[in-house]
Order: structure tokens, then C-alpha cells, then sequence
């Protein structure tokens, strides 16, 4: 009997252990297979980038723990994503270059804007490399030098560097450690501006004040030279006295034009200078302007030509200014233009849209009209023409000055055209002539059949 309830108690015992190994089998199972689910549902989160789906459900009181833990993390790491996705778009659409090295000199980070400064690769190709093999530009390289040589400045460090690409860009660098952080212990920034513009205006600022120095002491010292030439006892001689003062009076009439231009120019620039704009028919202001220049042409044996024709729009512009502005360009081809050749006014209706530059600032429905005013003269070397705008800047500066010129006729027209919404262009060929393009708005055609029905 005894040994019949040993048997039993021992049967029971192998089934109760069998029962839990069971039920820990199946409850394994099921860990796994919610496990599994946790693992998809990140991966999902990971591929799209944010939360896909709600984690799966809890049925103990150790998964809700995991459950509730990893709902934090989700949630923490959309707003860190999102976070550094806006930290990422601030630092590419800033106008200076950010460029983060470490303390080897490899690149950890560059923004678009550096890759366009320096001419690094696209997108991820540079980080990991040294910025040494990426740009080849020596200043910068000693100034990276620098940065990591100083090993516990406080201050940034600020220097400017040329860098030799196609575009001669001078960059202003600020330099700075960032905070010791871990895998950041010696990490720095390196903060790129552009300022090659400033200083081509101080450079152009320079030449102004030393050109027009020059331009005032020529003619003021003969006035000087012939006045005291005069006094000392040349006045008694007629003949030396007539030609003394008309020396004198050519001196004064340049510094007059000189004078005249300068305010004329200044006014231009500051905007102090009132349009008083209406419908203009092009062919008849280039019809008095050369009635006016004719006299001068016919004396260089130059041949004027108004290929204007009468169908072509009204141009929307202040007739005084669009005269001066003819006035200057026919009168300096026709001064540059050698005896037998010809100067041709051409108009027509602009074919494309404006530059850039100028259609941020002016949106003119009515389209705009292209003014050519073309020469066959000694033309302009081709390392000249970004300049000849530029006040007082003269590719024959000798040859400028027997002529008569002030070196500011260019630089007036493109500042007419400007105020009026337009745009100039300059071609020319060496021995071969010169083409200046000035494109004006074109009056609008109501308001030209208004005008006409009136």
C-alpha cells in the first residue's frame, strides 16, 4: 500500500514539473514573440524616421515597465530628431561656411555654404578627411595650423585668407575651440565670411580718392601755371594772352564737366535724383541725340546710324536721363571709333526674362525694350571689361584725357539705367568695336493708348 502511494506521489510529481516546464516553455515563447514585435516596430521607427505604429501590448507587469520605458525613449528621440534636423537646416542655410574639424585636422561637419567657399566635395564625401586634402589653398592651411597648435586659447582667433579659386574670394575666419565633450575633447569650429565684396568697395574707395586727386591737380595746376604766367607780364603780349586764357578757359570748362558729373553721379547713388518717367519713343530721342553729336562725327569722319524702327514700344523712362544716358554712350563710341568706321543705335524688344539681381527688386509686366548702341572701334581687352563701369577707371587713360573724358560717362549710365529697373551689359572684341546693351522697361500699353486717345 505504501509503496502504491509512493508510485502515485512520484507520477504526480513528474507531471506537475512537466506541467511548468511547459508553461515556462509557452510563457518563453510568448517573451520572444513580443520581443520579435518590439524589435519590427523600431526597426520601422528607425527606417521612417519617426513612430510608425503603437508598441505591442503588455501582459505582465515587467513588459509594461519595458513598454512605458521605450514610449519615453520614441518620444525623446522624435524631438531630438527633429531638433537636430533644425539645427542641420540653420547651419546649411546660413550665409557664412561652417566647417567643424578635430584636433587632426579632419572634417567632422561642413555646411553648403563652406563647400561653395572652398570647393569641397558634395554632401558626406569630405567628413573623415583632412581639410588639408580637400583644399589645396595655403593661408587656409597655415591658419588650421594655427588653430591646432593654440592648444588652450580662450579667445577665437580671427584672421583673413585668400583663397585662389576662380572667383579670387577673400574670407574672413573666426576660429573657435568648442567645449570639451567626450569624443569632443579637442574639436573647432571654423566660422567662414565672405567679405571679398567689402573689400573691392574699399579698394574701389582708394582709387576714387586718389583718381580724383589726380583728375582736380591737372587742371588746377595750369590754371595756377598760365594765371602766374600771365601776372608776371605775359598779359602785356596779346597774342601769348589770347592763348594763355584759352588754356586756362579748357582747364575750366573739364573741371566744370568733372564737377557736373561728380554731383550728377553722387546724386544717382543716393537716390536724390526725381524720374520724371512717361511714354518715350526711342527712335526720336536717338534722332536728337544725334542731331546734337553729328557736328562731332562728321569732324572724326564717323558715320551715325538710327536703326530704331518707328513700331517699336514706348519705353517707360525720364526723357532727360535716357537722353544723357544715349548722349554718353554715342559720345564716347564715337570718340574711340577710327575715321571711316560708324556708330549704330539698334532697338528691340528684350528677348528673355531680367538677371537675377534685377528681379528680385523689380517685376515689370509690360517686358522691357534693349537699347544697343554698337561701334566698330578699337574695342576693349577682354581683362578690362568687368571694370569699365567703375568711376574713373580708363583702359587708355592718356588717350582718355586728350579726348576730353572724365571717366565717369559709364559709370553714370549704368546708374540711370539702374534707377529706372533696368540692367546694362557690355560686349566687345579687340580692334573690332564695342557693344553697350542698356535694357529699360517698356511703357505699359494701356497706359500708352491712354496717352495717345488724350
Amino acid at each position: 500500500m505504501i509503496g502504491a502511494e509512493l508510485a502515485f506521489f512520484e507520477w504526480m510529481g513528474w507531471v506537475v514539473a512537466a506541467a511548468l516546464f511547459a508553461a515556462l516553455v509557452v510563457r518563453r515563447a510568448r517573451w520572444r514573440r513580443w520581443v520579435d514585435e518590439l524589435a519590427s516596430a523600431l526597426a520601422a521607427d528607425r527606417r521612417a524616421g519617426k513612430p510608425t505604429s503603437e508598441l505591442p501590448a503588455a501582459w505582465t507587469d515587467e513588459q509594461e515597465a519595458v513598454r512605458l520605458n521605450l514610449e519615453r525613449w520614441r518620444s525623446d528621440a522624435v524631438v531630438y530628431e527633429r531638433e537636430v534636423g533644425r539645427l542641420g537646416e540653420v547651419i546649411d542655410g546660413m550665409v557664412e561656411g561652417v566647417v567643424v574639424i578635430d584636433g587632426d585636422g579632419r572634417v567632422v561637419l561642413a555646411n553648403s555654404r563652406a563647400e561653395q567657399l572652398l570647393d569641397l566635395p558634395d554632401g558626406e564625401a569630405h567628413a573623415g578627411r583632412l581639410l588639408a586634402e580637400l583644399s589645396r589653398h595655403p593661408d587656409l592651411h597655415e591658419m588650421v595650423g594655427l588653430v591646432r597648435s593654440e592648444g588652450e586659447w580662450g579667445q577665437p582667433i580671427v584672421q583673413e585668407v585668400v583663397v585662389d579659386s576662380a572667383q579670387a574670394l577673400t574670407l574672413q575666419v573666426t576660429a573657435s575651440r568648442l567645449p570639451a565633450r567626450q569624443e569632443m575633447e579637442r574639436w573647432f569650429v571654423l566660422v567662414f565670411h565672405d567679405i571679398s565684396s567689402i573689400r573691392q568697395l574699399e579698394r574701389i574707395r582708394r582709387d576714387f580718392v586718389a583718381n580724383v586727386s589726380h583728375e582736380l591737380r591737372t587742371p588746377l595746376a595750369a590754371i595756377g601755371g598760365y594765371t602766374e604766367t600771365l601776372l608776371e607780364g605775359a598779359k602785356d603780349d596779346p597774342d601769348k594772352a589770347e592763348r594763355f586764357l584759352r588754356i586756362i578757359e579748357r582747364h575750366s570748362d573739364r573741371l566744370g564737366r568733372l564737377v557736373d558729373d561728380l554731383l550728377t553721379l553722387s546724386d544717382l547713388e543716393l537716390g536724390r535724383t526725381e524720374l520724371h518717367r512717361d511714354a518715350q519713343e526711342l527712335r526720336q530721342v536717338t534722332s536728337a541725340c544725334f542731331d546734337t553729336l553729328r557736328t562731332k562725327a562728321s569732324g572724326a569722319g564717323v558715320t551715325l546710324e538710327n536703326s530704331v524702327g518707328e513700331e517699336l514700344p514706348a519705353v517707360d523712362a525720364d526723357a532727360d536721363r535716357l537722353e544723357q544716358a544715349l548722349l554718353n554712350l554715342v559720345d564716347n563710341a564715337i570718340k574711340y571709333t577710327p575715321s571711316g568706321g560708324h556708330v549704330r543705335v539698334v532697338g528691340s524688344v528684350a528677348d528673355g526674362t531680367p538677371p537675377p539681381e534685377i528681379a528680385v527688386v523689380t517685376d515689370h509686366a509690360a517686358g522691357f525694350i534693349e537699347i544697343a548702341v554698337a561701334d566698330t572701334g578699337v574695342g576693349v581687352p577682354p581683362e578690362d571689361l568687368a571694370r569699365l563701369t567703375e568711376r574713373f577707371y580708363r583702359v587708355d587713360k592718356a588717350r582718355s584725357r586728350e579726348l576730353g573724358g572724365t571717366g565717369l560717362g559709364l559709370a553714370i549710365v549704368k546708374h540711370i539705367v539702374q534707377a529706372h529697373g533696368g540692367w546694362m551689359t557690355i560686349e566687345s572684341e579687340l580692334h573690332r568695336g564695342t557693344t553697350v546693351r542698356l535694357f529699360l522697361p517698356a511703357f505699359p500699353e494701356a497706359a500708352a493708348e491712354t496717352v495717345s486717345a488724350g
